[in-house]
């Protein structure tokens, strides 16, 4: 029998949101979005052609001259992986030997933890407070090699402050801050990765330009740190469609910026549908999802109702404090739709509880 490193062996790895074959089904359970820009998607049927035969830029430079024209830093600033979680993944790779400690607020991002055991690293979490405040102190007294803020945070969609994260960085060896969703928010925080040479801020094309199909992400950092993910990256990390379908992203910011105020609008109203028409608790979001606490209906219920219409919607049901609270992805407006009148049937019977009619 193989050998493994018995981190390794005693893994459990990251688990996503279920992916159903087949269409016809409402997925709102893993943050894709609704559309993508036809331009990005024009560019990719041009660029299939007998170059695919050829390996791809090795640093995707072109994009990432683009990406520093769009961030105001140099292209030494900036670094391409496959996928923001190839980047996490590399970040860890890069920092951190066995028994480092890796930090985190918690609930956040679950690959956190896997990506820290695979390095043999410590995972360390620091429980965010009951509006899912950021415990900046307890970050900072952590110590941790790698210190990852998602902001907005998953699953509440919570952006935290400037002010907070610059003094966490200013105690801190490299504070990573996941960007993910930040096209939804009302601000970034990337003028911390320009200034600050222990942070670095990372961004997903997944959801705000429509890309989960595609693995592309990027770091923007300090161009000392941005030169040791390239020398530890695979050889062609990023392949050749993938580098197309980033650079016309790029051409297309109109229309997502267009995209991401459309989702805003429609995340903030179906909030307010929640809360008015259901009196249900909902987390405020600078995301493109919100967190709904169902009491006095059983959340699992309610998904399995929604599943049972072929709605997919998110649970946590390993978290003790939010067991009972579902995520909900932004799709289109016939989404939300379809979302909104199954819910109404749902939970129009009074409290929806297992084991109950």
């Amino acid at each position: 029998m193989v050998q493994i490193r018995p981190e390794i062996a005693a893994l459990h790895g990251y688990t996503p949101g279920h992916q159903p074959s087949g269409g016809d089904w409402t997925k709102l359970n893993t943050n894709e979005s609704p559309a993508v820009a036809p331009g990005v998607l024009t560019r990719l049927r041009e660029a299939v052609t007998n170059d695919v035969r050829l390996y791809p830029n090795p640093v995707s430079q072109e994009l990432r001259e683009r990406l520093a024209d769009r961030h105001l830093a140099t292209p030494e600033h900036v670094f391409v992986g496959n996928g923001s979680d190839d980047v996490l993944n590399l970040i860890v790779r890069a920092v951190c030997g066995p028994e480092a400690r890796v930090v985190a607020p918690h609930p956040s991002y679950s690959l956190y933890p896997v990506l820290a055991e695979i390095q043999g690293a410590r995972m360390v979490h620091c429980p965010l407070g009951p509006g899912f405040e950021l415990p900046v102190r307890q970050l900072a007294a952590a110590r941790g090699a790698v210190t990852f803020v998602a902001s907005p945070n998953n699953p509440a969609g919570t952006h935290y402050g400037a002010d907070e994260l610059r003094w966490l960085a200013e105690r801190t060896n490299l504070l990573v801050i996941d960007e993910a969703y930040v096209e939804f928010a009302s601000s970034d925080r990337m003028d911390l990765a320009r200034t600050l040479p222990n942070v670095c801020v990372t961004r997903s094309f997944s959801k705000a330009f429509g890309l989960a199909g595609i693995r592309l992400g990027y770091a923007v950092g300090d161009p000392a740190f941005i030169d040791v993910l390239h020398r530890v990256k695979d050889s062609y990390n990023v392949s050749r469609l993938a580098q197309v379908a980033g650079v016309a992203a790029c051409d297309e910011i109109a229309w997502a910026e267009a995209h991401w105020e459309a989702t805003r609008v429609r995340r903030d109203a179906f909030a307010e549908e929640l809360r008015g028409r259901f009196d249900l608790q909902v987390y405020p979001s600078e995301a493109n999802f919100v967190f709904v606490e169902c009491a006095p209906h059983d959340a699992g219920v309610v998904q399995r109702e929604l599943a049972n219409r072929r709605i997919l919607v998110r649970r946590f049901a390993e978290e003790p404090r939010h067991a009972n609270a579902l995520r909900v992805s932004i799709g289109s407006d016939a989404d939300m739709r379809t979302l909104l009148e199954a819910l109404g049937e749902i939970l129009a019977v009074g409290p929806v509880r297992n084991g109950e009619d």
